[in-house]
This record gives C-alpha cells, structure tokens and sequence, in this order.
C-alpha cells in the first residue's frame, strides 16, 4: 500500500509554520492538493490553496468551514499557541481545543468515507486519564464565555504543567475528546487520532520551556529535540491509508519521553 497522496484533498491548520509547515509540504510533495488554513499565508511549496483562518474565533471557524471543498479526505490540526503571558488562559483553551473541536466537527461530514483527522497533541497532555473529572466538566462548552466563566471558576493558570495548568489541561480536553469521539467517528466512517510530541525545534520552544521550566529542559536534555520533519513523518503516516486500523488512539511521537516517564514512575528510571 502507498502513502502517496494523489488525488487527496487534506486542510491543514497552522501550516505556515513549525510542524504544519512540515507536515504540508511533505503531503504536498507527496501528490496531496494540501488547502491551508491559518492566520498568514504559508510558503507556496506548502500548500496549493489558502485560507485565512483564525482558531481562536469562532465566526472565523465558521467562514472558513464556508470555503473549505465540498469533499475532503483529511484533516490535520496542527495550528496552536504556547503558553505566553499576553495570552489568557481561556483564550489559549480556546485556540487549543475548543477551536479545534469545532472546526473538526463542521467539517467531518465533509470527509469522504475512509478519511481521517490528525489531532496534534503533546507529552504535556499524558494525565489525561487521571486528571478526567477535571476534563468532563470543561468538554460540555460551546460558547467563549463558558470557557472563559470554567477559567475562572477552576483557576487555570498559564504557566506550569499543573491539572490547571492552561497548556497541559488544553491537549488533556485534546486527548479525552479523541478517544470520546469514536463512535461518532467510526459511525461517520472516518478515523481520528492524535499524535503527542514533546520538545520540537520551532519557534515557539523558547516559550514552552520558559512555561514548563527545569522539568522540560530536564527531559530534552535526556532525549534531544525533534524537528518539525520528523514529527511530521509521523503526521503523514497516520493520515495515509496504511494507518487505517488505528482510531482513537494517542500516539507519542515523543523521542521516548513518555518511555522515560513511565519508567521512572514505576520505578525503572535508572542512570
């Protein structure tokens, strides 16, 4: 089975940077018709068609739901921001998941059957499972003021890797809405999954390491830093065809971050 793209149409956020400027032009040079949706436009070798697209916004949401093809056969949601002090904890909510799970959900009965959303995640959303009561009473919010009231009524912070940290507690609602979301997916005939990273040579890594501090530099200093390129090897394989029987899963595209974690936390760690 190839994981040549021909005659695929896949909408990919954030594309005009990081990882979803990677992840694009790999579809793209793999024969994909790669529609960008993002704030800037992206480079051109990255995508064949532009969107102005604000995540954050849910009227943006909507207008570029308008001009996205009849039919797709992917959606990759890369576009995200990092924890950053200019940023309210319920805006950064917002763009991270909120935006994403209403974005993915007016567009999936637009997928073709068989088709497939890529969720990115990361290692700062690994308690999900743990950090669940939180987590279901933040999933029932459709409009920015619910968030912005859950915000405030639970004390989320921006900084930190805290249950109500802002950044780890947006890829947990991530994470929890993907693995929610299977039997309306597989009812819909497609297949979501998320992929978690850990350090990424971007940008915006010096934000996430001012954010999460020593426990992050820590950890990229065990396991390195990713480029977007190998993250975004990963992306394509689990929106190719010969990822078809994963659904609903997280996958680490972590290094082995969450190898080391886990070791560590049963004991296993060593030197």
């Amino acid at each position: 089975m190839s994981m040549q793209f021909e005659t695929k149409r896949i909408i990919v956020t954030g594309a005009a940077s990081g990882i979803g400027a990677a992840t694009a032009t790999l579809l793209k040079r793999r024969g994909a018709y790669v529609i960008a949706f993002d704030r800037r436009e992206p480079d051109p070798l990255a995508a064949d068609d532009y969107v102005q697209f604000d995540q954050g916004d849910f009227a943006s949401i909507d207008t570029a739901v308008c001009k996205a093809p009849d039919k797709i056969d992917g959606l990759v949601n890369i576009a995200g921001i990092p924890p950053k002090p200019d940023c309210s904890p319920a805006q950064l909510l917002m763009v991270n998941f909120y935006g994403i799970r209403a974005l993915t959900e007016q567009l999936v009965e637009r997928l073709t059957s068989g088709g497939a959303v890529l969720n990115m995640s990361s290692h700062a959303g690994n308690a999900w499972r743990e950090n669940v009561s939180l987590l279901k009473q933040f999933l029932p919010a459709q409009a920015k003021g619910d968030i912005d009231a859950l915000a405030r009524r639970h004390g989320v912070v921006m900084g930190g890797l805290d249950a109500v940290s802002a950044y780890p507690l947006s890829k947990q609602l991530l994470n929890l809405w993907t693995v929610q979301s299977f039997p309306a997916m597989e009812k819909a005939g497609v297949r979501m999954n998320a992929a978690a990273s850990a350090g990424v040579r971007t940008d915006i890594l010096s934000d996430f390491l001012t954010s999460f501090g020593e426990q992050s530099a820590a950890r990229i200093r065990a396991i390195g830093i990713a480029s977007p390129s190998n993250i975004a090897s990963a992306i394509a394989f689990l929106v190719s065809g010969q990822s078809a029987w994963i659904k609903s899963a997280i996958i680490p595209v972590d290094g082995g971050a969450s190898a080391m974690a886990a070791a560590n936390k049963f004991g296993f760690g060593g030197e």
